[in-house]
């Protein structure tokens, strides 16, 4: 999963398939509670209409995967799987009233509760409860009841290269800023393994961040908003500027990047494809981006969850829950939306929906269930470190928003932005009206292009990745934070995650 506010196409970053073996048969794990589904006296519908969460690495493995175990119960009964279009994870949209069941960032969980979208289940009507990691089902746990069904969790993770030793030690902000250094590149790309690479380029991404550091340092819980823009929390803030010297201006924020790049254009997970080529010496991201790296980079890459402070008085971890809209009451379908969700949470599902596909590798997705952390870890190596990121974690709790994420963020994620990248202490490169053919060249060429922005530092280069169409000059200053317009969302990559 991602945050994210600036959508692309997931058909576009990686091709979808289901091997047979993995979507054909879906039997009851051992130990599994028995779910009681009333339907009589309902008409049964010849479609259920579902929202998937938008933001992974492959979303039609997942439409593969529960079509093929729902026609196995009901194949009479199609699946109308919406798109992105029609259901961006919560975001920036309501639920669709036509949705019967969807998956959405549980950040929302509560503002969607109270807004009357949710119709919540009892302990009853959730299959395997004794299957879920504490966080998750603690999370949506409400007066008795579920406000939805966990499904996928996530939080912010460090990736370097194992024998980064530095790193690897590192357990607070302060010592992974110390290994990596400030302002060690100001382009988009890091020209080597220099660096860190980040995104905070959208307004809810800022936002959780901000919130998430804070968490890092107090621990409290739930989450405290700060009413306005006053009284942010300085400490906090100074973190999230640290972390965009850390990275770069252009890397962490995406402003001033053409229209169409990779970063201009937000494609999900693009930082962990540049880790994967050799560029940047570590990268925040979320546990889906080793999807994007290759074998090789997988088999020497070190990972943990991102130290957002000096202090660690608690850990938060994002969740996709699946929720049932109250809508089904009125169409008579809530019977067979409560036996979807917990179809679309169970474990085999789960298995064919994330794990190896198609000779793809898994989508190394964070599950909910202790089960499927176990299955996959039989297939790949990589599953139990990432289920000891939970075990390890330090009292972990379900990021959520509370009743007013909506508001909240419509006021505070553009003041959080703002201040995350006021004083700026690094420079950015500027592209060139010209071509720089020599040091000769340069002086001149550079100090028109840095006139308005700082100065020229003196250095330039023609070299990808730092300089990918033409020559580009160091300038002192960043552009002055500009309003940060967001449509919603989280990454990750967005992004989140997700």
């Amino acid at each position: 999963m991602r945050i994210t506010d600036r959508r692309a196409p997931m058909g576009a970053l990686l091709a979808a398939s289901c091997a047979l073996s993995a979507c054909s048969l879906f039997e009851p794990r051992a130990g599994d509670a028995p779910v009681v589904f009333e339907t009589a006296g309902v008409q049964t519908p010849s479609t259920l209409t579902v929202g998937l969460y938008p933001h992974v690495p492959r979303i039609q493995q997942f439409e593969q995967a529960i079509t093929a175990a729902w026609a196995q119960r009901h194949p009479t009964i199609a699946l109308t799987f919406l798109s992105e279009d029609d259901w961006d994870g919560g975001y920036g949209m309501d639920p669709p009233a036509a949705a019967d069941v969807f998956v959405f960032d549980a950040m929302f969980l509560d503002d969607f509760a109270q807004r009357g979208f949710l119709s919540t289940l009892a302990p009853t009507e959730v299959q395997d409860l004794a299957d879920f990691v504490p966080y998750a089902l603690q999370g949506v746990a409400s007066g008795g009841r579920y406000l939805a069904i966990p499904q996928l969790g996530c939080a912010n993770i460090l990736f370097y290269q194992q024998a980064d030793a530095p790193l690897a030690q590192a357990s607070t902000l302060g010592a992974v800023n110390t290994a990596l250094n400030s302002c060690q590149y100001t382009s988009e790309i890091p020209p080597d393994r220099r660096g860190l690479m980040i995104d905070m380029s959208g307004g809810t991404t800022n936002a959780a961040l901000y919130l998430d550091i804070m968490h890092s340092r107090n621990g409290t819980y739930p989450l405290p908003l700060p009413p306005d823009p006053q009284s942010l929390d300085p400490q906090g803030v100074a973190n999230m500027r640290l972390l965009l010297q850390t990275a770069s201006y252009w890397n962490g924020t995406c402003e001033g990047v053409a229209a169409g790049t990779p970063c201009g254009a937000q494609l999900d997970y693009q930082r962990a494809r540049w880790f994967d080529q050799g560029w940047g010496r570590a990268t925040v991201g979320f546990t889906e981006s080793m999807a994007l790296m290759s074998p090789a980079t997988r088999a020497s890459l070190g990972f943990k969850l991102m130290p957002l402070a000096d202090t660690d008085a608690g850990d938060l971890f994002y969740a996709d829950v699946i929720g049932i809209n109250t809508t089904t009451v009125g169409r008579g379908t809530r019977a067979l939306a409560v036996e979807l969700a917990n179809l679309m949470a169970s474990s085999a599902v789960m298995q064919a929906s994330i794990g190896p596909s198609g000779g793809e590798a898994p989508q190394y997705l964070m599950a909910t269930r202790p089960s499927v952390f176990q299955a996959l870890g039989q297939q790949d190596p990589i599953y139990p470190r990432m289920y000891a990121l939970l075990t390890g974690a330090n009292n972990p709790r379900m990021f959520n928003l509370g009743p007013q994420a909506r508001s909240w963020l419509t006021k505070l994620k553009t003041p959080i932005v703002n201040a995350a990248r006021s004083n700026y202490a690094c420079g950015c490169d500027r592209k060139t009206a010209t071509v720089i053919g020599n040091n000769s060249d340069a002086a001149a060429i550079c100090s028109a292009t840095c006139a308005n922005d700082g100065g020229w530092n003196g250095q330039w280069t023609n070299t990808p990745p730092a300089a990918p169409s033409a020559s580009v000059c160091g300038c002192r200053s960043c552009p002055l934070p500009t309003a940060a317009t967001a449509a919603g969302a989280r990454a990750p990559s967005s992004a989140a995650a997700p």
